[in-house]
């Protein structure tokens, strides 16, 4: 027997929904609420019409309906020989895919140079196809992809970060790097040290007992450290001496580092012109010429090279000859400044724009490696003279670079004046004796003299109120991020 019934009742009813069972009662199946109606003239062929909008609302808010969900994350490894098409062809996803997110632009062009260990996050809609995409660039930024409705959207999400002032200082024990990695110091922060003061001091020649003491900057993220540098200030003790370098910006634009008295830290000149595989001869003033096999005078340094290999200025100058000369082969001679020249011999060929008179700066490439005149192998003959005199190229005090100018001068007096706070020792006591010296209506708990307050911390000592040759000392807190 057949027969009908309707339904208007609970949220059916509020929704308008006639929902018309035709035939025999059975359980209805389970698919998108709609109307239901019967479709042509069978009585038991059923239709379904989609919801309006408000009614779709409705069912949403009631939880009648249902959303695709997209699949969980899926991390994809990078291995050797990997490809962007390649892994998207191992996850079933098509080429029009990949093909779409390289056309977005540069933001995604990165994915073109996969490298082996690198990771790919992906989520797929319920259909199969790409949904997400996530490619970490670097410890602070990521690639992300997302489906907009039958394209993709590419951005750059960048973590957020803080920045923060690191202080370490100690003695000097087994060695500067195991001191400085005793006291919580990154290696690469070591090695920017010993990069500073390469042209002032050894840092390998330190002696148990100096001292040192290091500002440098730190990247945190969720409170991670995710990078170190730059140093910004640095203090080395040796020899009753002390150096203290402080980085800062130049006239140009260009950061570098200086002394106190605002003297650049790089000297004018480098020793090193060319990139040179070994040096193959010594300055030596009695050496055994081994073209001749004559002691002659052997006034600069060899350094081996590849013939072709480009020549840079030493120093910042004038080109005073660029020829051939004897023994030197082609050679160009420099005249700096200060009585200062410097020569560049046994090249293969000249800068093909170089003439007598041109000026040249630090760096600027002059001409290439060769073989040329009384040499033996491929190499840079490299003289550094001074007043006509030949001196040893390694071991010659050069000349300080440009100093800050005048103008930069007291601005950078001013800013690290701070710093050589943080570079000092926290003041230590020499009590004079336990006091109660009134100065400005404050009471001193402890007093030092004035010339151990000094002493201790010149910086600190300006800033404290005086009551004759007594200063009073505030207890010293220093906090390490």
């Amino acid at each position: 027997m057949q027969h009908r019934r309707m339904l208007r009742a609970g949220a059916a009813g509020a929704l308008g929904v006639s929902l018309c069972f035709c035939g025999s009662l059975q359980a209805a199946p389970k698919t998108t609420i709609g109307s239901i109606r019967t479709a042509g003239t069978d009585p038991s062929e059923l239709a379904i019409q989609p919801l309006g909008a408000n009614q779709m609302q409705a069912a949403t808010a009631l939880g009648l309906t249902s959303t695709p969900q997209i699949t969980p994350w899926q991390q994809i490894d990078v291995h050797s020989g990997d490809s962007l098409s390649g892994l998207f062809a191992q996850e079933g996803l098509g080429a029009s895919q990949w093909r779409a997110l390289l056309a977005l632009g540069d933001k995604t062009q990165v994915l073109r140079n996969l490298q082996p260990g690198d990771t790919l996050d992906i989520r797929k809609t319920p259909t199969g196809e790409l949904a997400e995409l996530r490619y970490r660039l670097n410890s602070l930024k990521t690639l992300t992809v997302n489906r907009d409705g039958q394209g993709f959207m590419a951005a750059i999400d960048q973590r957020p970060t803080q920045s923060r002032e690191i202080t370490a200082e100690g003695t000097v024990g087994k060695s500067l790097s195991h001191s400085l990695a005793a006291n919580g110091v990154p290696r690469a922060v070591a090695a920017q040290m010993s990069q500073i003061y390469r042209y002032r001091h050894n840092l390998r020649h330190l002696q148990a007992g100096d001292k040192f003491a290091i500002v440098y900057r730190a990247t945190y993220s969720d409170g991670r450290q995710l990078a170190t540098g730059p140093i910004l200030a640095a203090s080395i003790t040796t020899n009753n001496h002390n150096y203290k370098a402080f980085r800062a910006r130049d006239a140009h634009g260009h950061y570098g580092y200086y002394d106190t008295a605002g003297q650049s830290y790089k000297p004018a000149f480098t020793r090193k012109p060319v990139a040179y595989t070994r040096i193959s001869s010594r300055f030596n003033l009695h050496r055994l010429n081994p073209v001749t096999h004559h002691v002659r005078p052997h006034k600069g340094v060899d350094m081996a090279a590849p013939i072709g290999t480009p020549i840079h200025a030493a120093a910042k100058g004038s080109i005073k000859y660029a020829g051939w000369a004897r023994g030197y082969g082609r050679l160009i001679e420099v005249k700096n400044f200060e009585g200062y020249s410097t020569r560049y011999g046994h090249l293969h060929r000249f800068r093909s724009d170089l003439h007598a008179g041109d000026h040249v700066s630090k760096g600027e490439i002059i001409g290439y490696v060769g073989q040329s005149g009384a040499a033996t192998g491929p190499h840079l003959h490299f003289e550094i003279r001074h007043n006509g005199v030949a001196e040893n190229p390694l071991t010659v005090k050069l000349p300080s670079g440009q100093p800050l100018s005048h103008d930069r001068l007291a601005a950078y007096t001013h800013k690290i004046q701070p710093l050589i706070a943080k570079l000092s020792p926290a003041p230590t006591t020499l009590l004079a004796k336990t006091a109660s010296t009134p100065t400005q209506g404050n009471q001193c708990t402890h007093a030092v003299s004035l010339n151990t307050t000094l002493a201790l911390d010149p910086v600190g000592a300006a800033e404290r109120p005086s009551s004759g040759s007594i200063f009073c000392v505030v207890p010293h807190q220093r906090t390490n991020a």
